[in-house]
């Protein structure tokens, strides 16, 4: 890569209590030996500390002042599931990046962005997004009645939008990736968390001094759990374990070493309720020098989380680096540590049992501990190696480059469209001119409503997807609408449910029109819609209309009320519904309608589909499905 190639990057910084920023930190001195490095900053952070002098440090104000001076340079989000990470998203919502996802839970972010804000609307919508009509169901709960389960936040991971917006996106581990891939984005690249350079400027054969400076006992099994404490980390759990171990004679010191979140996690409580006072020390947070001190000064560590948010842990790789024994949860990114490097523990009902088990071993076999952690070390070493991770961030970001380089500037990461519709008298004025095409015009076929209530968008871009009558549709989308015959995707109604008979375009639609008799969902009209969603982009603009005819058989009820739960089980939101003309016509120029017919004003809002809706007659839990684009370039996104 050229010396002068560059790239933006948005994280923080240290002195920032946050292990995002000094993960950053650690890269700067590898990635500026061959790029020009800008990072943005939030506008009230405090001035960076201790960073790679050759790094350009802009605040989010002064970047947005130069917009245009970024075109064309490769952007990459560091993102994470806490509040240090808010203030770049409304840039990775607008421009194109690439987005390292260090939380794959990202649902604290945006409650951050609205619910926590006071707004129920838009946190609602950020529901419905990712999960569709029942995540709506939850946001509508939530805003009338206060209700939000206990597991909400850990289950519900409100990662989609994100995802959407990346042209690429960089994990840390398979379980992630993995995870990623069932959305639908094709342009993930796994590179492990980085093995932290500064673990060369501490000897592990200094422990004893170490403890002497830190005031723990020399005589004692040192165990410690670091970062923040927080209940996900099973501490209640492990406290548990430990007075049942003191009360068989072992004795220890436990170390919390890490900042407290009193306002999520009563630590304090949990130490008192376990009768070890005297046997636990809680550090708060800690400076780089006092944190590695206390992880060589410890004889093996417990790193548990359950639930997890697909996180991988920065701390974990410093502490396998330096050769200690770990116990973890095997869920997530930590069940792919190889088993002669850690005790990793199921999650089950014999957790706390093994748990204890598992202390017991390691505090009573001190050549179980250092063997265990040799493993460790050897492991990380290998494959977490700064160098070689960095080197693979800049083949992600000379990809990105290449993207860029194809890409209109003004492109956005996700749809933010402004539609246009025809002036009101345009309809009126090409009937008058077109009456003679009019008087011919089979309007059982072609469907009235959709157009004579101007539900079309006029100037939108790539192709237009018509469901239905390829002669008059044409006639209307052409003529009236504007839009050219070679944009024009046209599907049969009864063939859209088979995509070997039509080819995928090259990109999702934004735009599509449907008129269909009600036989073609007569069998499945989730399955059916969802058969149109696959074709669209998030956003899309949908205007279906739906002719009742009694040739159907249907095997589920097809009311007006029932489509409209059926559009909806299906990612769409329905803006307007039509059962007649809107306008009344003074100078009788709109052609007769002899025929029945319903015209759905839809927004696809949501890749998630219900399989099962209610009005199917299922009684038990909802078939919830992900849909996967159905384009020949996986939505465009990172191909290159």
């Amino acid at each position: 890569m050229a010396a002068n190639a560059e790239v933006v990057i948005f994280c923080p910084l240290p002195p920032k209590p946050n292990g995002i920023a000094d993960y950053l930190a650690e890269q700067l001195p590898y990635l500026s030996e061959y790029l020009d490095v800008t990072v943005v900053i939030e506008n009230h952070a405090p001035a960076p500390e201790g960073i790679c002098p050759r790094t350009r440090v802009l605040r989010l104000a002064e970047y947005l002042a130069s917009w245009q001076a970024f075109n064309k340079v490769p952007h990459l989000y560091h993102v994470g599931n806490n509040p240090d990470t808010v203030y770049m998203l409304e840039v990775l919502l607008s421009r194109p990046g690439i987005t390292v996802v260090h939380d794959l839970n990202l649902h604290y972010l945006i409650d951050l962005t609205n619910l926590s804000q006071g707004d129920k609307e838009a946190y609602t919508k950020a529901l419905t997004n990712q999960y569709g009509v029942q995540g709506k169901v939850i946001g509508e709960q939530l805003a009338s009645h206060g209700w939000k389960g206990q597991f909400m936040p850990h289950e519900l991971m409100m990662h989609s939008s994100i995802i959407d917006a990346s042209s690429q996106i960089i994990v840390h581990s398979e379980y992630s990736a993995n995870k990623i891939a069932a959305l639908g984005h094709s342009a993930i690249t796994l590179i492990p968390h980085h093995l932290s350079p500064s673990i060369r400027h501490f000897q592990p054969k200094l422990k004893m001094t170490y403890r002497g400076e830190l005031g723990l006992p020399g005589n004692k099994v040192v165990i410690t759990s670091m970062g923040f404490i927080a209940k996900a980390k099973q501490i209640k759990a492990v406290l548990n374990s430990l007075a049942e171990l003191k009360a068989q004679g072992l004795d220890f010191v436990y170390v919390l070493a890490g900042q407290c979140k009193p306002h999520e996690y009563d630590v304090y409580q949990d130490i008192a309720d376990s009768g070890l006072a005297d046997h636990v020390v809680v550090t708060g947070f800690l400076d780089e020098q006092d944190f590695f001190k206390y992880l060589l000064a410890s004889d093996f560590i417990i790193n548990l989380r359950y639930p997890t948010g697909g996180e991988s842990s920065g701390t974990l790789s410093r502490a396998m680096g330096l050769g200690l024994g770990c116990i973890v949860v095997n869920i997530g990114p930590f069940a792919e540590i190889p088993d002669e490097c850690a005790i990793k523990l199921d999650y089950n009902e014999s957790f706390e049992s093994n748990l204890t088990a598992s202390i017991k071993r390691l505090v009573e076999n001190p050549v179980e501990r250092v063997t265990l952690g040799l493993n460790a070390r050897r492991w990380v070493e290998r494959s977490h190696n700064i160098v070689r991770t960095t080197a693979q961030y800049r083949e992600v970001i000379a990809q990105e480059q290449q993207l860029l380089s194809r890409r209109s500037a003004a492109e956005p990461a996700l749809p933010a469209m402004l539609w246009r519709y025809l002036a009101e008298p345009t309809i009126a004025r090409w009937l008058v001119n077109n009456q003679a095409w009019t008087t011919t015009l089979d309007t059982q076929t072609s469907g009235v409503l959709w157009w004579l209530n101007n539900t079309v968008p006029v100037g939108v871009s790539g192709p237009v997807l018509l469901v239905g009558d390829a002669t008059s549709g044409y006639q209307l989308l052409t003529d009236l609408f504007g839009y050219a015959e070679s944009a024009l995707q046209v599907i049969p109604p009864f063939e859209l449910e088979q995509p070997e008979g039509n080819a995928f375009p090259a990109s999702l639609a934004e735009l599509a029109i449907v008129v269909i008799p009600t036989r073609a969902i007569e069998c499945d009209p989730v399955r059916y819609f969802a058969a149109l969603s696959e074709r669209l982009a998030l956003g899309a603009k949908v205007s279906v209309t739906v002719q009742p005819d009694n040739l159907a058989s249907p095997d589920v009820p097809i009311t007006r009320a029932d489509i409209t739960q059926y559009l909806e089980a299906s990612g769409f939101q329905v803006d307007n519904i039509h059962t007649g003309v809107s306008h009344i016509d003074m100078n009788n120029t709109y052609p007769p309608i002899t025929h029945e017919e319903w015209c759905f004003e839809l927004t696809k809002v949501s890749w998630m589909i219900n399989a099962t809706p209610q009005a199917y007659g299922f009684t038990g839990i909802s078939e919830l499905k992900w849909l996967q684009p159905a384009v020949t370039t996986a939505n465009g996104r990172g191909v290159l």
